[in-house]
């Protein structure tokens, strides 16, 4: 006999909870899957093909004041999701195929570039440059559709971007680029300061391209930023690698020293990192590395009572008083740690590596204890969605009349604050600590997160319902939550990506690198590049 009574009934009741294991995820995935695909179709119905669609009011209008050219800004962003989606969905594959057929249609028949307007050098990038290079390489890899309508429409627009680039004497562009005269413009506000955040956020686009076109220009004129930011600033001794969110183009200099990793300042740093992990520099690392310790160093304290770990601002400088505000931005920052801890790999995995070391310890710990705030900044507010920014109990701050008090009393939401722009950063991190421990805390948490989208974003929406419109919520402490005429393109992009993915599973991480916009491209190989000959580093310190 192989088996005894109550090993048998063990084995079955086993077999029993990976059936309704998979059957559980595959509904979780199949509802987020739905809520897309309604809210993708209350725009292509009513928006299309708007760059900026109003669910509620149904009005539409495209970016930068182009009157008859929109820039994909909704369709584009939002192509690698409806990609990834179908090809790991169970039940609507159909249906993402026939809108994937739709939008490379309108890409190759309608979207043009030459637009005589000055778009924003580095949105443009990450949506626009970012969505097509991303489309062009996961529908070569899933075999559906024409690869080079995506490819053809990147490597155009990379080029009516790339003169930002050249008039400057540092490589440092300004903010936004005329995509029809080729002409660059300072920013309109800041003294004409660029934010950090924006032109070292163009790297891993603009790399990539050169990686699949084998011509070294889109390189080569993103990473000439970096050797007079750092070197004009010696950003890592006086700085210790935190950068203030503003510089002077011309000069490279910083404007003021606010230094925070929410807006302005944020994806500074995520690029270092996916620089490395895209392509194995270990300049880049050791940049990411001592950022890092700055980090830990100068912004990361807890809250009272309980100790929920911040990051913190800086506003007056390193050595001026930290402010307990975060904005829900920062969350992405335990993704971001825990990759650089892990380098994709199972957190078992990556302790047995030889890169391992305390720092790195230090850096999963952290990890994991920011996704956890994080979270608590959803599960603690009775919606159970997150507002734009909170400002954790340092017991220091004395004007807090008015503010709305956690129930646990670790953190407040200033009433100016408490709107939700359907944000990716939490479920982001939620995604990346789940993979890279399969703890099915994180699962746990993500569903609540989406659980609380679907009943206050899609209040409407019920699940028979073709199309719904989603929408941005303005306050998330009424009750129940009121509505906003808006809808942003990183909901598709990023938010609900960020969930599906997070119910999938084989989701190898140490093969592909998201950019800020959360579309994935593949580790650059020499095998990857046209010419056979990996693009490697152009500069160093002096």
């Amino acid at each position: 006999m192989l088996f005894t009574k109550g090993l048998l009934a063990a084995v079955v009741a086993y077999i029993a909870f990976l059936v309704y294991q998979s059957h559980s995820l595959d509904n979780k995935r199949n509802a987020i899957e739905l809520a897309f695909l309604q809210s993708w179709r209350d725009y292509t119905r009513h928006g299309w093909d708007a760059d900026v669609y109003r669910p509620i009011s149904k009005a539409k209008s495209n970016m930068y004041g182009s009157d008859s050219k929109p820039l994909g800004w909704i369709i584009v962003d939002s192509i690698d999701s409806m990609l990834l989606m179908y090809n790991s969905s169970r039940k609507n594959q159909e249906h993402f195929k026939t809108e994937i057929l739709r939008v490379e249609d309108w890409v190759s028949t309608k979207l043009d570039y030459d637009i005589d307007v000055s778009v924003s050098l580095f949105e443009t990038t990450i949506r626009m440059l970012g969505g097509l290079l991303s489309a062009f390489y996961l529908s070569d890899e899933m075999n559906i559709g024409d690869p080079s309508i995506y490819l053809a429409k990147a490597t155009d627009l990379a080029n009516r971007m790339l003169p930002a680039f050249e008039n400057t004497a540092t490589g440092i562009p300004y903010s936004s680029i005329n995509l029809h005269t080729g002409v660059s413009e300072k920013n309109h506000v800041d003294d004409g300061a660029s934010s950090t955040a924006e032109f070292t956020t163009l790297q891993l686009e603009f790399k990539y391209l050169s990686a699949i076109t084998g011509d070294d220009k889109y390189w080569r004129a993103v990473e000439k930023v970096y050797k007079p930011l750092y070197e004009e600033n010696n950003l890592i001794d006086t700085y210790k690698g935190l950068a203030p969110i503003y510089v002077y183009p011309d000069t490279a200099s910083f404007r003021g020293r606010n230094v925070r990793l929410g807006s302005r300042g944020d994806s500074f740093y995520e690029y270092l990192l996916k620089q490395y992990l895209q392509s194995h520099e270990t300049l880049y690392y050791d940049l990411y590395r001592k950022s890092m310790e700055g980090v830990k160093q100068h912004l990361v304290s807890k809250s009272s009572p309980n100790g929920l770990v911040y990051i913190g601002e800086r506003e007056h400088g390193l050595f001026g008083p930290l402010s307990s505000k975060m904005d829900h931005l920062v969350c992405f920052m335990g993704g971001l740690l825990a990759m650089g801890a892990t380098e994709g790999l199972h957190i078992s995995k990556a302790r047995e590596q030889a890169f391992w070391d305390t720092k790195r310890e230090e850096d999963w710990i952290l990890a994991e204890e920011l996704t956890y705030t994080c979270y608590q900044m959803y599960h603690q507010i009775p919606s159970g969605l997150a507002p734009e920014i909170v400002v954790f109990n340092d017991q220091i701050s004395s004007s807090t009349h008015g503010w709305w008090k956690s129930e646990k009393g670790d953190f407040y939401v200033k009433p100016a604050d408490a709107h939700n722009l359907q944000r990716p950063e939490t479920v982001e991190s939620i995604m990346f600590l789940y993979h890279l421990t399969k703890d099915q805390k994180y699962r746990n948490w993500g569903w609540e997160i989406f659980q609380a989208f679907q009943k206050h974003s899609g209040q409407s929406c019920k699940p028979s319902d073709a199309e719904c419109p989603y929408t941005c919520i303005s306050n998330v402490l009424a009750d129940p939550p009121t509505k906003a005429d808006n809808v942003e393109s990183f909901w598709l992009a990023e938010t609900l990506k960020y969930l599906h993915l997070l119910f999938q599973d084989d989701i190898d991480l140490s093969s592909i690198v998201f950019n800020t916009e959360a579309h994935p491209f593949p580790i650059i190989t020499p095998e990857q590049t046209k010419n056979g000959t990996l693009l490697n580093t152009g500069w160093s310190f002096d």
